[in-house]
């Protein structure tokens, strides 16, 4: 599983978005968002490899198009 650590999720909230979270939630992310990419690898073998991971930048794209459209 990719290395995400605690630390890495609280500098992320902290320096992109001013935001504090307690280690135990810090710690609760950083292992979810690790599976969550080790999973993504594995999409190929199953035949899924043109789907984005969800933090993937196409996927970001769209999803901010669709607010967009749905805000208008």
């Amino acid at each position: 599983m990719p290395l995400i650590t605690g630390e890495t999720v609280q500098r992320v909230m902290r320096d992109l978005y001013g935001y504090e979270i307690s280690d135990a939630d810090a710690n609760a992310i950083a292992h979810s968002a690790g599976a969550m990419l080790t999973l993504a690898g594995h999409l190929p073998s199953i035949g899924l490899g043109g789907i984005e991971p969800p933090f993937g930048y196409p996927v970001l794209l769209a999803e901010a198009t669709r607010v967009a459209k749905s805000k208008s």
